[in-house]
């Protein structure tokens, strides 16, 4: 089981990883739906950090959507 730092129970959904390589996880907490990140660095788990890794290594990468770039402004569409 992986927890916060504050103790709640997550629930991991994918990992991102920055310029630097540090992982960040994002999970739910508890019972919620909200999706939150967490450093890896602030991950808390039964088994310590070989949790931890077993766990990151098994998520799959964040997704993230492109959004279309906005068309110019014109006098017409402002």
């Amino acid at each position: 089981m992986i927890y916060s730092k504050f103790g709640s129970r997550l629930t991991p959904i994918s990992k991102s990883e920055n310029a630097s390589g540090q992982f960040t996880i994002q999970a739910t907490a508890d019972d919620t739906t909200e999706i939150r990140e967490y450093q890896t660095g602030d991950l808390k788990a039964d088994d310590g950090h070989v949790e931890i890794n077993e766990i990151l290594a098994k998520l799959p990468l964040k997704v993230v959507k492109t959004r279309s770039s906005p068309g110019k402004r014109t006098a017409e569409n402002h």
